[in-house]
């Protein structure tokens, strides 16, 4: 086991003394609103969601569960709002790859600990990405799109934010192909895809809710899979490793932690209620068709998993020689 592994597992073990202290029952949660906090603009695919999942979740907890946006600094500004809170399980942070496992390596400074200051309660999905370009554009196919950055001012392409996986993964084509490339950091899914489609961003590496749907309707392209197989949904576009590059892989998840020092029960409790949202047949049928796995694991597991996937991408930051204020 790593040290990595090691420190989320026993940060996560801390945990349980205080939950004899606080001696809470699950049955006493929730006494108020429940907030889940998204680290992402309205609109984009971590909104929707979290949106979902908080009307679900409010029709069993019989309280209002609602959704506070919270973009920039990578996240920051929503991790440290919930690090702000009470460790009470009344406010939620929605994270991904980027808040989660990105930035304890990406930034020099963050105002955040993910291991010492939350706690995992279950991870989300399991969630595919696409490389997309505007529909009408010139670029037809993936080496075409390289071709294209290699010549003239080279190409500009969008992400979630400075830090954010697909800003990881644009970085990772640069150095694979040595192709010039612009990054423009957006403060969230949404307006970087308007961008795209009316021209003023070249490409996009993004998850699949985002921009399949686009595809679908013709106004985008997908020129990749960045992902192990192929989508149902777009059977023809080949995936990254068909394409040659099997190291520009980009593993999507999303999850939900809250405070470090939440009382054992009230944790498993949104535990069980996130796992029931997920299950439930409005959620499997809205996602699932875009090619997404709902995939909860126990806090345990989930923990473990931050930490692999930190480790994993704190070598891709290494390597790329990214570094953030």
């Amino acid at each position: 086991m790593t040290r990595l592994n090691r420190r989320h597992l026993l940060a996560l073990g801390a945990a349980a003394p205080l939950c004899g202290v606080a001696r809470a029952r699950a049955e006493d949660f929730p006494t108020r609103t429940v907030t889940w906090v998204v680290p992402y603009a309205a609109g984009g695919f971590g909104d929707g969601v979290a949106r979902l999942l908080a009307q679900k979740m409010a029709e069993s907890l019989k309280v209002p569960v609602v959704v506070d946006n919270r973009p920039g600094a990578g996240g920051q500004i929503a991790a440290t709002y919930l690090r702000q809170q009470p460790a009470d399980g009344h406010t939620l942070f929605y994270g991904d790859v980027g808040p989660l496992a990105i930035n304890p390596t990406a930034y020099r400074k963050l105002s955040y600990d993910v291991v010492r200051d939350f706690l995992p309660v279950t991870r989300l999905f399991m969630t595919p990405s696409i490389l997309v370009v505007a529909a009408q554009g010139p670029i037809r196919d993936f080496a075409g799109l390289v071709a294209a950055a290699k010549q003239g001012q080279g190409l500009s392409f969008g992400s979630y934010g400075t830090g954010s996986s697909p800003h990881l993964w644009g970085e990772m084509l640069r150095r694979k192909t040595g192709a010039e490339l612009v990054h423009v950091p957006y403060r969230g899914a949404a307006p970087a895809l308007q961008d795209l489609m009316t021209g003023r961003l070249d490409f996009m590496p993004d998850v699949a809710p985002n921009s399949l749907p686009f595809v679908l309707d013709g106004k985008l392209r997908a020129l990749a899979v960045i992902g192990a197989h192929r989508l149902p949904q777009v059977p023809d576009v080949p995936t990254v490793s068909e394409l040659g590059a099997p190291d520009l892989l980009m593993e999507g998840w999303n999850g939900a932690v809250i405070r470090a020092g939440t009382p054992e029960p009230v944790l498993q409790r949104l535990h069980a209620e996130i796992t029931a949202a997920l299950r439930h047949p409005e959620v499997t049928g809205r996602y699932i068709p875009m090619g997404l796995e709902p995939a909860p694991l126990q806090p345990a597991a989930f923990a473990a998993y931050i930490a692999q996937q930190t480790a994993r991408w704190g070598e891709i930051i290494q390597s790329t020689g990214i570094a953030l204020d």
